[in-house]
C-alpha cells in the first residue's frame, strides 16, 4: 500500500504543470474588499465567490485577463487594479515562467498600459520569506481599553509553478474567549497555515492546515465560514470553469466526553458540486458530516466522495455512524451589469414525519440573502451592500454526544453569531481614490437565548403529537442590538496601511437579561505592515 501511494505521488510530481502555485489569501487580508468591488464591476467574470479562500495566483490570473478597454474611461477602477497589481506582482512573475506563453504577453500588455515594473525571471524553484501583522488600539467608553497585535510569519517554497509548500505561524497577545491553547509570558502562538498543494489544469489537491469557506455571504457564511480556525485536512477539487467537484476530510479538535471523561476524536467530511453558467450564474450544493467519539476513527463511508452521507448515517449498524449532517445550497448571480445577487440556504434538521414527540422538534434552518450594487446611482467607486441573515434555534447543536456539535476549537464552524437569531446589515463604501476607502454601515440583530456551545433545548418533547408544539423565534429573552458607524482604509504604501473604525452600539436586554440596557461608543485604529520577497534558488 505504501509503495502504491508513493508511485501515485511520484506520477503527480512529474506531470506537466500548466497551473500555478497555490498560496491562499487569508479572509482578513485587505485585498478581499477590493476583489469584491472589482468582481461586482465585472472585471473578474470567472472568479468563484461561493468557494473561498482565493489563492494569490488565482487573483493574479484574473488581473492579467482584464480587458484594458474597460478601464480607459474609469480612473477609479484603473487605480484600484493598479493597487492590486503591486500586491500580486510576485505571483505574476511566477506565471511569466510557465509554459503557457500567453502570460508573458499579458504581463507585457499590463506593463505597457499601467506603467508598472516587474519582469519574469528564469524558471527555478522559488523561496518566499516574509511577515505581516497588525497592531490595533481599541477604546470603549464602557469597557477596558485594549491594545491587540498579531504577527504572521511566512515561508513558502514554489517548484515548477505547480507545487506549493507554505507555512504561516501566528503570534498574538490577547486570545478570544474560549481560546484553546497555551500562554507563555502573555503571548500565544499556533501554526495558522501549513500545507502542501498541487495544482494542474483540472486538479487541485491540498494536504495540511488552511482556511476553508463555502458560500458567498459577506458578513459570514452558513456552512463553513471565516469565523472558524483553520482546519487540518485533505482537500481535492476536480474540474474547470464550468463544473467543479470537490471533497475533503478534516480532523477537528478532540474534546472530553462530559459523562465518561474519555477523549473523543472528531471528524468533518464533505463533498460539493459547483456549476458556472456563462460566468453569470454560480451555484453550489454541499453535504457535510461531523462525527466522532472515544476511540472513533475515520469512517470510510464518509470519506467516499461519491457516497451519500445520509444513507451511510441511517443504514449503519446500531447507529454507529451517528453523524451531524448538514446540507447547503448557495448561489451567486450576475444578471445585470454592476449587480450581484447572492444567498445561501442551510438545512441542519428538517422534520418530515409527526409520529412521536421527538418529531415535534422545530426545523433547524438558516438563510442568507444579499445584494451588492456597484456605482450606485452613478456614484463611481461606490459599492452598496444589503444582507439579511436568519439561523433558527438549535441549528448546529445536537441533543446528545457533544462531540457532534458544529464547533472547532470552541468556535462555530458556521455563522459567526451561532444560532437563534435574525438580522440585516447595510453598508455603503466609496473609493475617494484607490488608496482611500470610506464606509458607513448599519447592523440590526435580534438574538435569543442559548448558543451552539450550550445545552440543546428539548421543550418540544414535553408535548404530545396531538397537542403539537410551537415556539417564538427568536426563542427566549431576545437581545436587541443596533449598531451604526464609519470605517476608513488608507494604503499610502505597498508595505502597509491604516484602518479606522468608529461605531455606536445600543443593546436592549443585554446578554439576554430582560430590562438590562447597554450602550457604548467604540474607537479602533490599526496599523498593518507587511513584507515578503521571493528568491530563485537556482539560476
Amino acid at each position: 500500500m505504501k509503495k502504491l501511494l508513493f508511485l501515485i505521488f511520484a506520477c503527480i510530481m512529474i506531470l506537466p504543470a500548466p497551473g500555478t502555485a497555490q498560496e491562499t489569501i487569508p479572509p482578513f487580508h485587505w485585498s478581499n474588499s477590493y476583489i469584491d468591488y472589482l468582481k461586482v464591476r465585472g472585471y473578474f467574470p470567472e472568479l468563484w465567490v461561493i468557494e473561498r479562500p482565493y489563492t494569490r495566483q488565482e487573483i493574479a490570473k484574473q488581473l492579467l485577463l482584464i480587458e484594458w478597454d474597460l478601464l480607459r474611461e474609469n480612473p477609479t477602477d484603473q487605480g484600484t487594479v493598479k493597487l492590486l497589481y503591486r500586491e500580486f506582482a510576485p505571483e505574476m512573475k511566477l506565471l511569466g515562467d510557465s509554459k503557457d506563453r500567453k502570460w508573458r504577453t499579458l504581463i507585457q500588455d499590463a506593463i505597457d498600459y499601467l506603467q508598472i515594473r516587474f519582469f519574469p525571471e528564469t524558471i527555478s524553484p522559488r523561496l518566499k520569506l516574509g511577515a505581516f501583522g497588525e497592531g490595533a488600539y481599541l477604546n470603549s467608553d464602557k469597557m477596558d481599553n485594549t491594545f491587540d497585535y498579531f504577527i504572521n510569519t511566512q515561508a513558502g517554497l514554489f517548484w515548477k509553478d505547480f507545487l506549493t509548500l507554505y507555512n504561516s505561524i501566528k503570534i498574538f497577545n490577547n486570545a478570544p474567549p474560549g481560546y484553546i491553547g497555551k500562554e507563555f509570558r502573555g503571548m500565544h502562538a499556533f501554526v495558522e497555515q501549513g500545507y502542501i498543494a498541487v495544482n494542474l489544469e483540472w486538479l487541485h489537491a491540498k494536504f495540511g492546515r488552511d482556511f476553508k469557506q463555502i458560500g458567498p455571504g459577506r458578513s459570514s457564511q452558513l456552512l463553513m465560514s471565516d469565523n472558524s480556525r483553520t482546519f487540518d485536512m485533505y482537500h481535492v477539487r476536480l474540474g474547470k470553469s464550468l463544473l467543479q467537484f470537490s471533497f475533503w476530510g478534516m480532523f477537528l479538535d478532540r474534546i472530553a466526553d462530559t459523562q465518561s471523561s474519555a477523549v473523543a476524536n472528531r471528524y468533518l467530511n464533505g463533498h460539493r458540486i459547483g456549476l458556472n453558467i456563462k460566468n453569470k450564474m454560480f451555484f453550489g450544493i454541499s453535504e457535510v458530516a461531523l462525527y466522532g467519539g472515544p476511540g472513533r476513527v475515520w469512517e470510510i463511508g464518509y470519506m467516499n466522495p461519491l457516497g451519500v452521507y445520509y444513507a451511510q448515517n441511517v443504514n449503519s449498524e446500531s447507529g454507529a455512524a451517528d453523524a451531524n449532517l448538514l446540507y447547503n445550497i448557495d448561489w451567486d448571480l450576475f444578471l445585470w451589469p454592476n449587480w450581484e445577487i447572492y444567498g445561501e440556504f442551510l438545512i441542519d434538521d428538517y422534520q418530515v414525519e409527526k409520529k412521536s414527540p421527538g418529531d415535534l422538534e422545530p426545523n433547524e434552518l438558516g438563510i442568507i440573502a444579499g445584494v451588492n450594487w456597484s456605482n450606485p446611482l452613478n456614484l463611481k467607486g461606490g459599492l452598496f451592500n444589503f444582507e439579511y441573515v436568519q439561523v433558527r434555534n438549535r441549528t448546529y447543536n445536537v441533543a446528545q454526544n457533544d462531540w457532534n456539535k458544529y464547533l472547532h476549537r470552541n468556535e462555530v464552524i458556521g455563522h459567526a453569531l451561532g444560532n437563534n437569531f435574525y438580522g440585516f446589515g447595510t453598508s455603503l463604501s466609496y473609493l475617494f481614490k484607490p488608496e482611500l476607502n470610506l464606509k458607513v454601515f448599519t447592523n440590526i440583530i435580534r438574538q435569543g437565548e442559548g448558543s451552539v456551545q450550550g445545552e440543546f433545548n428539548t421543550d418540544f418533547s414535553n408535548f404530545t403529537v396531538e397537542e403539537g408544539y410551537s415556539e417564538p423565534f427568536p426563542f427566549g429573552v431576545v437581545e436587541k442590538r443596533f449598531q451604526y458607524g464609519l470605517s476608513a482604509f488608507y494604503k499610502p504604501h505597498q508595505l502597509g496601511h491604516f484602518s479606522l473604525d468608529l461605531a455606536f452600539n445600543d443593546i436592549s436586554n443585554y446578554q439576554n437579561t430582560s430590562g438590562n440596557e447597554f450602550s457604548e461608543f467604540t474607537f479602533k485604529i490599526a496599523l498593518w505592515l507587511q513584507w515578503s520577497n521571493i528568491w530563485a534558488l537556482t539560476k
